[in-house]
């Protein structure tokens, strides 16, 4: 029973991880491009309820992965992987602190209502460099977390087995 419940905290972290992650991505490939189209005119559509959601989901997300990262840590603590789990809570802490105490002023700077094109675009700038702070450090933990299963689990051995 421990081993099937480990193994679902440890999922809880590497799909938070993974949602994380391909937010992160997706801002960073699709919706990052056109961010310099936005205007004191259409900017709060396209940018205020996005961050507004992703703030209420990840608030609620992101300390279930804080206390599974913690699980792992203990769990882990005498075994060869301990790393992964100590990189995963670093990277995921690294990443709340970016956001927490930099991109969040920004965002409610921007929800208040920006009426100076100049100020947008200093403002946006900034929201767009402290976001690939955190795409990179997801990425990273997103990564760990997958070596973390392929090692745990022997995937690379079960794979050169002929399939049955």
């Amino acid at each position: 029973m421990k081993g099937k419940l480990l193994a679902v905290n440890h999922a809880c972290i590497f799909f938070g991880a993974t949602l994380y992650c391909g937010v992160l991505w997706s801002l960073r490939f699709f919706w990052f491009p056109t961010w310099r189209h936005l205007t004191v005119a259409n900017y709060y559509d396209q940018f205020t309820p996005e961050t507004l959601a992703a703030t209420r989901f990840f608030t609620i997300v992101v300390p279930i992965m804080f206390f599974c990262c913690l699980v792992m840590i203990v769990t882990e603590w005498r075994g060869h992987l301990r790393w992964a789990a100590i990189v995963s809570f670093l990277c995921l802490t690294a990443a709340t602190v970016v956001g927490q105490a930099y991109i969040i002023p920004v965002n409610k700077i921007i929800d208040a209502g920006v009426t100076d094109q100049a100020l947008l675009t200093s403002l946006l700038e900034k929201w767009m460099s402290l976001n690939d702070i955190r795409f990179v450090l997801l990425t990273i933990m997103w990564a760990v977390m997958m070596y973390y299963f392929i090692a745990r689990g022997n995937l690379a051995d079960t794979l050169e087995k002929p399939a049955v």
